[in-house]
């Protein structure tokens, strides 16, 4: 089963944050990329080594809430979409302009070295994303806070040029976890493609656990996403990265 472009980009966007927000990653230029073994804060620090592979510590199938089915989704179309994905990011004209992507963005993200899990319900999706951890998140809370909740994008380049985005984060209360650092937005974006207008809305969530960075997305055109479900996933999520060490 081939997975639509809506399931894919969900989780897309998810580790095109994470990147971004973190100025790190594999990039075509020679951006020097976190190793699975070492991976230093952006403050300076040295964050705990991520010792296990990011694609062991992601989710399975018994994992996941009731009546959701595992999609697998082939390696190639994934790092296709991570690429358009990117391409898309850094064409794009932000306002306010100041929560523009930063110029580290890489140019090149490998999902190799990510763990990935994508689930459907319905028209509902479900999205786990592992990778060593890069940086702290103090960008990214910047970057979908105060007078970046609400920004317009619009786009020149990628599978989406000429599209229209207005977006607006909200952050949301998030149940206990044993998370280094969590933080989680519900999304709604309104976006204009060849003259029709579209709504969808997500929760995302960040969290940073030992050397590994967590993102979990839930979303779907038809309807808002299951809070409940939403937190019940992340917090497995989160534990199973921690039961690692």
């Amino acid at each position: 089963m081939r997975a639509s472009v809506p399931v894919v980009g969900g989780v897309i966007a998810a580790m095109t944050t994470m990147v971004m927000t973190a100025g790190c990653g594999e990039s075509d230029a020679g951006t020097p990329s976190a190793s699975q073994s070492e991976v230093v804060e952006s403050a300076g620090t040295q964050a705990p080594a991520a010792t296990v592979p990011a694609k062991d510590l992601v989710l399975g199938k018994a994992d996941l809430p009731a009546g959701y089915q595992v999609m697998p989704i082939p390696p190639n179309q994934m790092q296709q979409s991570a690429d358009n994905m990117l391409d898309s990011t850094k064409g794009a004209t932000i306002s306010p302009a100041e929560c523009a992507p930063p110029k580290t963005v890489p140019d090149r993200m490998d999902v190799s070295q990510m763990g990935m899990l994508v689930a459907v319900k319905g028209s509902t999706t479900l999205s786990e994303t592992v990778m060593p951890r890069h940086g702290d998140m103090s960008d990214m809370r910047e970057s979908m806070t105060g007078k970046c909740a609400k920004v317009t994008a619009s786009f020149t380049s990628g599978e989406v040029a000429g599209a229209r985005s207005t977006i607006v984060n909200s952050p949301v209360e998030l149940p206990d976890t044993k998370a280094d650092d969590v933080f989680a937005v519900k999304q709604t974006s309104t976006s204009t493609v060849n003259g029709r207008e579209v709504t969808a809305t997500s929760m995302m969530a960040w969290a940073q656990v030992g050397g590994y960075s967590v993102a979990v997305t839930s979303g779907g055109l038809l309807g808002g996403p299951d809070t409940e479900v939403f937190s019940r996933m992340l917090v497995t999520a989160v534990d199973k990265v921690a039961a690692a060490g």
